[in-house]
This record gives C-alpha cells, structure tokens and sequence, in this order.
C-alpha cells in the first residue's frame, strides 16, 4: 500500500475518454441525468481508463464555476480531497479538487415561470449522481481534466464511499456499481493492483467513447 503521491505506480492509463464531471458533460440536462460519453463495466476498464486510483477524504467543499443556460444558472460545487492512499497511477500533490453538481436558481425572466417562482435556489440532484460530503472517505477512479487543470471522476462507476473495511452500499442501480460495491476495501485494491499489472504488461487498454 503507497500513500505518496508522486511515483509512478504500474497502471492507471495516461489517456482517458471525455467523461467525467459535472460541467464536461453536455449541457444540464432537463431529463434528470447525466450522459457521458463512456461506460466503464468492469474494474480493469476504470484502471485502464484512470490516471490515477485513490482512497481520498473530502476536506471542503465551496462554490465553483457558473453555468448559465438563460432560463437556469447552475454553480458547480468544488470539492476538496485529501490523498490518503494511491493505489495506482500518479498525482504531483496530495490534495486535489473535482467538482459535483452544486445548485440551481431560476434566472428570472419575463414572462417565464417555472419550478422557482419565488427566484430561489435549490440543490442540483440528478440521478445516479453520488454526492460527497466533507468527511466523506472514497476510493475514485480519477481523470485529469482536458484544456484546463484539475481532475474528475470517471463517471458515477468511478467513486465508491468507504465504511471501515467495507464499500458504502450507495444503493445506485448501475450492474458495474452493484458488482463492486459488494466487495471489501482490500478485495478492491487487489483488483485494482492486478488490473494495474495487466495495464503496465499492454493487457488493457483504455476504454474510449464509440468512434472515437
């Protein structure tokens, strides 16, 4: 087990798909959801897909970046995490901020009424979203972010939350996220130590989006 963060570890890939947080997914969507561009349905894809794998605690939480979709304004919530271990891959510091979905506030408009006529704000919630609460401890198949600096999650299949020895049973639905849920916190870092081994021999390669 390494907690450092700035070896290399054999593993996690150096190239990733186009997925990952809330604000390089698309537009927010009206459905309730997020679409993103790649599935990943076993471990080895994660690990193949990733730059890096950690157990991480979140430390804060605070505003990020605005959306504006005229009729809605959506704010990003950064979230802060403290490396505790890396079990692959590599990160040059030991703390790293991704973004969650944050609020929305209705941008008053002529004419227009919708969920929030009193021009309120509420929690931006879609599904299969897990969100991460100061304190929280996880193990996150982690990206870096295109064009700009940061990371994100490879999709909701990439955070799992930590309960002593055991993966929090989140109740989401998706197969991959019931499969390893159901194991131990060591069942999964000696997943993913083998799938990193199979990544560093040319085994597995990352999974990228259809066409791409």
């Amino acid at each position: 087990m390494d907690d450092g963060t700035d070896d290399a570890s054999p593993g996690a890939g150096n190239t990733r798909p186009a997925d990952g947080a809330a604000g390089r997914c698309g537009a927010p969507s009206g459905e309730g959801r997020l679409d993103y561009a790649v599935h990943h349905d076993t471990i080895g894809e994660l690990v193949a897909s990733a730059d890096a794998v950690v157990v991480g605690r979140v430390t804060a939480t605070s505003r990020g970046r605005i959306l504006d979709e005229e009729d809605v304004v959506y704010t990003v919530m950064n979230v802060t995490l403290m490396v505790e271990q890396r079990w692959a891959g590599r990160l040059p510091t030991s703390t790293f901020t991704i973004e969650r979905l944050g609020w929305e506030r209705v941008a008053r408009r002529p004419g227009w009424r919708g969920w929030f006529d009193d021009g309120g704000e509420r929690e931006w919630r879609v599904d299969g979203e897990l969100h991460r609460e100061q304190g929280d401890r996880g193990v996150l198949f982690l990206a870096r972010e295109s064009g700009r600096p940061g990371w994100s999650v490879l999709g909701p299949e990439g955070l799992y939350l930590v309960d002593g020895t055991e993966l929090a049973d989140t109740g989401r639905s998706d197969p991959a996220v019931r499969t390893i849920e159901s194991m131990t916190v060591p069942e999964l870092q000696a997943s993913v130590a083998e799938a990193a081994a199979a990544v560093g021999r040319g085994e597995l390669q990352p999974k990228r989006p259809p066409g791409g």
